[in-house]
């Protein structure tokens, strides 16, 4: 990796879960290790992996950084050091409990951001904390994710930065797949892994007859799968199991399934999965389509990014942002590294404009489960999202209240 060919935020997670049990089993002394840099404001795509150490001896801990497996360092200074971790590039900052709050501030960014911070007249001395370092110049904390110098100091300034959604607000995940489809886990599994992270409700969406995905469920799956999810709610009745679809939009903006098909789920997703060669006018007529269609509840990653190669579909996200609103249907920030969308702007202005958001992991194995939402809740957060926005933050009993609205046309 470099910098012309960074890694997407789920890559770099990885590489950073590595890098960060090698530094703490080399160098146990450790007071605290967090990321900071684009991880730490949940930027998309990451160029440089970013780790901020807290110590009681920093020199002692910048000598031992040597020591730790598949780690090249290139330059060093008394409180940091850059090279590489198996070809990746890093950065690693230690900081004694003194500085730990200015070293971590600088580290996260943005330059603009910082910039802007210093130019408020940002004392030259050392601060313990993040929280103490924004009080030093009339500010209450910036979450990292709001960091690009874009509203959120003249926010902060007046009073009016809003509560973040977060992970912990999250009572279910309305989007995953099992081997059904292209999911690697089966639904038992799916299950059993939001169980584990403590979820109310969780939805079995896997992808319609048509899809590009590399397996698919036609109309007998379906049936198959039904049956086996209503097993599995006798088997697991701690959690509510909503049987769901991602059903693709048509070229011609019909839907995969029929809508005799489609009534029988509790819960339908529908996602642009191509341009078939249309113009963005046409697109956005697609998108709302299905928007507008009374058996759809949310619209999937609606510009369908492709983190690093596409920037997604050139669509009119006023028009859908509002009949999302008018039709009651919710609009998805996917926590999958490879879409992360809605990101930032669109999902800010959805927001403001009174769509209802849905904040999921689109995930396709176990393990990812948890860091997929938590990618999603970040991204989310870009976009100054608070839970009120959220709809998988109400309990089962609003959401199928949500459903059920639009079904009956309310």
């Amino acid at each position: 990796m470099s910098a012309s060919h960074p890694l997407t935020l789920g890559r770099a997670w990885d590489v950073f879960d590595r890098v960060s049990s090698s530094v703490r089993a080399a160098i146990p002394a450790i007071r605290s290790l967090e990321a900071a840099g684009d991880m730490r404001r949940t930027e998309p795509l990451v160029s440089t992996i970013v780790l901020v150490l807290q110590s009681s001896h920093v020199a002692a801990t910048m000598d031992a950084l040597a020591s730790v497996p598949e780690l090249t360092i290139v330059e060093r200074s008394q409180t940091r050091v850059t090279g590489h971790y198996a070809r990746t590039p890093i950065e690693i900052h230690v900081a004694e409990d003194a500085d730990l709050g200015t070293l971590l501030f600088r580290a996260t960014g943005s330059d603009a951001h910082v910039s802007a911070i210093t130019a408020r007249g940002l004392p030259s001395k050392p601060f313990s904390s993040e929280e103490e370092l924004y009080a030093s110049v009339g500010l209450p904390f910036i979450y990292p994710e709001l960091r690009d110098n874009s509203g959120e100091i003249e926010a902060a300034a007046n009073g009016s930065l809003p509560p973040l959604v977060q992970v912990a607000d999250i009572r279910g995940d309305l989007h995953m797949h099992s081997t059904y489809s292209d999911g690697r886990d089966t639904v038992d599994a799916m299950i059993e892994g939001c169980r584990a992270l403590g979820y109310e409700y969780m939805a079995i969406t896997d992808h319609s007859f048509s899809s590009a995905a590399s397996r698919t469920l036609d109309l007998d799956g379906v049936e198959r799968q039904r049956d086996e999810v209503a097993r599995l709610r006798e088997t697991f009745p701690d959690i509510a199991i909503l049987h769901g679809v991602e059903v693709d939009i048509m070229p011609d903006g019909r839907l995969d399934f029929d809508d005799g098909v489609l009534e029988r789920f509790d819960l339908v997703l529908a996602w642009l999965p191509d341009r078939a060669r249309h113009a963005a006018a046409r697109l956005t007529q697609r998108s709302l389509a299905a928007i507008r269609h009374p058996l759809v509840n949310i619209l999937c990653h609606p510009a369908n990014r492709m983190v690093g190669s596409s920037a997604g579909y050139e669509l009119d996200f006023d028009a859908l942002h509002r009949a999302a609103r008018e039709t009651g249907t919710a609009l998805e920030v996917d926590g999958a590294p490879m879409h992360l969308d809605f990101d930032g702007e669109h999902a800010r202005a959805a927001a403001a404009a009174g769509a209802t958001l849905a904040i999921d992991s689109d995930c396709h194995k176990v393990e990812a489960l948890g860091r997929q939402m938590r990618l999603g809740v970040g991204t989310a957060r870009r976009g100054w999202v608070e839970s009120r926005h959220v709809l998988n933050t109400r309990s089962l009993s609003e959401v199928r209240a949500f459903i059920a609205a639009k079904r009956n046309g309310r």
